[in-house]
């Protein structure tokens, strides 16, 4: 499993993929929050999960073979997207292991809070590490991120082709009334995600 981040560091500005390898409990923890996943149809991403990318929500990438996983700091803590590349989608909606986590009001079944380091939170940590590599070099060097060769570059963006494509169908479909689109994808994911899956992953 490795992180994609993009990189504008040199002198052109045109965009770099680099990747760096997933540390062992957060892939661990990735691969638990994978047995979970559920299809997602293009209707269902397109009133939903594709809204994300016009907010400010904090977001990673995971390629894994020819399989790319975008995972999303989200409500109720993490969203991970599954991308293959004959264009078949996944998803799962995950609660966040630390039960008051962001100041979030925890509810009985999450646990007692003083139970839980916050500092162990995988999935914060597979959003946050490839961010923070993503604009500091010195993270970047610390997480052996290394530019992304060719293979990798076309495995990442093959994955992504369907979801560029619905991206289109969108612009299309809702460009007089973006955020009104917004606004509705925003209660369906409200609705579909819930309270989140609960996931034991030893923490």
């Amino acid at each position: 499993m490795q992180y994609v981040i993009v990189l504008h560091d040199n002198s052109d500005d045109t965009p770099e993929l680099h990747c760096g390898p997933v540390p062992n409990g957060d892939a661990d923890y990735l691969r638990l929050a994978l047995k979970n996943l559920t299809p997602l149809s293009d209707e269902h991403y397109v009133n939903g999960p594709a809204a994300i990318l016009r907010t400010m929500a904090n977001h990673s990438y995971v390629l894994d073979g020819s399989q790319l996983y975008w995972c999303i700091e989200w409500e109720p803590g993490l969203l991970i997207i599954s991308m293959a590349p004959d264009g078949e989608l996944k998803w799962v909606a995950l609660r966040s292991p630390v039960p008051d986590f962001g100041g979030r009001e925890p509810l009985p079944e999450d646990g007692d809070p003083d139970d839980y380091d916050d500092g162990d939170n995988p999935q914060y940590n597979l959003i946050f590490t490839p961010l923070d590599a993503q604009y500091d070099a010195d993270e970047r060097e610390s997480g052996s991120f290394v530019p992304a060769t060719e293979d990798f570059q076309n495995r990442f963006h093959v994955a992504l082709a369907h979801v560029k494509s619905l991206g289109e169908t969108i612009e299309q479909r809702h460009a007089n009334d973006l955020e009104a689109w917004i606004g509705i994808c925003q209660k369906n994911l409200r609705d579909w995600c819930g309270e989140g899956i609960r996931l034991k992953s030893g923490i």
